[in-house]
C-alpha cells in the first residue's frame, strides 16, 4: 500500500470514532495533511500517532470524515465487493414477499454515501459524498458484479451532494434501464418511472407498516392514507376490501397510484391538495374511517424543525382520531431522524385530548431489516411509528 495521507483527531473525538461512530465532524479534527482532495482516502491516527482506521476525508465537506474501516487495508474493489456482499448476506431470509429490497444503506452497511435499491434485475443507485463519487467507477462495479442486476440507474440528485460541493447526477448506469421498472409486494403490482419517481423510486421502508395496516382493516369500511406518495398503504387496504382513499399534492404520484390501482384491480379515490387542508374538509363532510395512516415526508431535516413538525403532527391526528370509528386503527409515522418516538406520542396525546378521546398504544414499529440499524450509528435509525387504537 502507498503511503497515505493522514487526519489528526482531537483526544476528545478518538473513543467515540474508534468505537466504531462512523462520522467525523468539523470539531473531530486536530489537523490534517495538506493537499487532502476531497473524498480521498486518509489514514484516521490518534493524537498520539496509532491508526484508529482509514475513512474518505473531504475538507470542505459538512461532515468532514466518514470511516470506511477501522483497521489497516486497501480500498480497492475488493474491499468494496467483500462489503456489498456482506450486506447482500445480512438481507438472507429476513426480507420475504417481494423482489423489491434495499440492497446497500450506507454507513449501516460499511458504505458511507452508497445506498442501492434493487427492484427485481434494476438496481437504482446512489452516490451521496465525495468519497463516494471520487470511487464511483470501483462502487459501480462492485454493486453489478455482486447483485447480478442487469440494468441500473443513478439519482445523486441529493442535497448532501451539495453540501458535498458535488454536482447532482442522474442518469443509466449499465444495461438497457425501462422507463417503468415493475416489482411486486406481497399479492400487489408495482411500478415507477425511475427519473420521474422520489428518491431511488419507491419507499421500501414502509413495507412492514403496509402489511400491518393491510391485516387490521375490514372488508367494507373506510380506510384513508394520508401523505400517501404514489399509495403503497392505499393499495394494500384496497386488497383486503377496504374503501380506500389517498391524499397528495403530488399529482404525478396520484397518477401513478391511479394506474397502480386499475392495473391490481382495485379501486383508490384521490385527493390532489394540501394534507391538513384534505383533512379539514374530509372531517367537515362528516367522512368516518376504520383505519387512517398519516405519514408525512420529512418535516424536521435540523433539530430547530422539530417543534414545528409536532405541531403539524398534532393537528392531522387530532383530525384523524375525531374522524376514526370506535375501535378505529391511527398510524403515525416520521423518516425523521431528530423526531423521536417520544415526539410522535407527545404530539398524539395533545391531539387525543383536543378530539376529546381516548387512544391505545398498540404497536411502536421502526424500519424493516433491509434498513439496518447499527448500535454505533445512531443516526441509521430513522423511521419511527406508533399505532393507536381509538377507545
Amino acid at each position: 500500500m502507498k503511503k497515505s495521507l493522514s487526519v489528526t483527531l482531537k483526544p476528545g473525538a478518538v473513543r467515540r470514532i474508534a468505537g466504531r461512530y462512523p462520522f467525523g465532524h468539523a470539531g473531530d479534527i486536530a489537523s490534517h495533511d495538506a493537499g487532502i482532495a476531497p473524498g480521498e482516502v486518509v489514514d484516521v491516527r490518534d493524537p498520539g500517532g496509532p491508526l484508529v482506521g482509514r475513512g474518505y476525508f473531504n475538507p470542505e465537506g459538512a461532515t468532514p470524515l466518514r470511516m470506511l474501516t477501522w483497521d489497516k487495508r486497501d480500498i480497492d474493489l475488493a474491499f468494496y465487493r467483500e462489503r456489498v456482499r456482506a450486506a447482500l448476506k445480512r438481507r438472507e431470509g429476513r426480507i420475504t414477499d417481494t423482489d423489491a429490497v434495499r440492497a446497500v444503506y450506507a454507513e449501516a452497511d460499511g458504505l458511507p454515501g452508497v445506498v442501492a435499491d434493487q427492484f427485481a434485475g434494476v438496481l437504482g443507485v446512489q452516490l451521496r459524498n465525495a468519497g463516494a463519487e471520487r470511487h464511483r467507477d470501483l462502487i459501480v462495479r462492485a454493486l453489478r458484479e455482486e447483485t447480478g442486476a442487469t440494468s441500473a440507474y443513478e439519482r445523486s440528485d441529493t442535497g448532501e451532494r451539495r453540501r458535498e460541493g458535488l454536482e447532482l447526477h442522474s442518469g443509466v448506469l449499465w444495461g438497457d434501464v425501462p422507463e417503468r421498472v415493475e416489482f411486486r409486494e406481497d399479492d400487489l403490482a408495482l411500478h415507477f418511472s425511475p427519473m420521474d419517481a422520489q428518491k431511488t423510486g419507491f419507499f421500501l421502508d414502509q413495507r412492514d407498516n403496509r402489511r400491518l395496516m393491510r391485516s387490521l382493516v375490514r372488508p367494507g369500511e373506510n380506510f384513508l392514507d394520508v401523505y400517501s406518495y404514489t399509495g403503497g398503504f392505499s393499495l394494500h387496504a384496497a386488497r383486503a376490501g377496504a374503501k380506500s382513499t389517498a391524499i397528495d399534492k403530488d399529482q404525478i404520484a396520484l397518477g401513478v397510484l391511479e394506474r397502480e390501482a386499475r392495473q391490481n384491480g382495485v379501486s383508490v379515490g384521490l385527493r390532489w391538495g394540501d394534507a391538513l387542508e384534505q383533512l379539514a374538509r374530509l372531517e367537515g363532510e362528516k367522512k368516518v374511517y376504520g383505519a387512517i395512516v398519516l405519514d408525512p415526508p420529512t418535516l424536521a431535516k435540523r433539530k430547530d424543525d422539530v417543534p414545528r413538525a409536532k405541531r403539524i403532527f398534532t393537528e392531522g391526528a387530532e383530525r384523524a382520531l375525531r374522524m376514526l370509528t370506535p375501535g378505529g386503527h391511527l398510524l403515525i409515522s416520521t423518516c425523521a431522524h431528530y423526531i423521536r418516538v417520544d415526539d410522535l406520542l407527545d404530539a398524539a396525546r395533545v391531539a387525543a385530548g383536543a378530539a376529546e378521546t381516548g387512544a391505545e398504544v398498540v404497536a411502536v414499529t421502526y424500519q424493516p431489516a433491509d434498513h439496518p440499524h447499527l448500535l454505533s450509528v445512531p443516526e441509521s435509525l430513522y423511521l419511527k411509528s406508533i399505532l393507536l387504537r381509538k377507545e
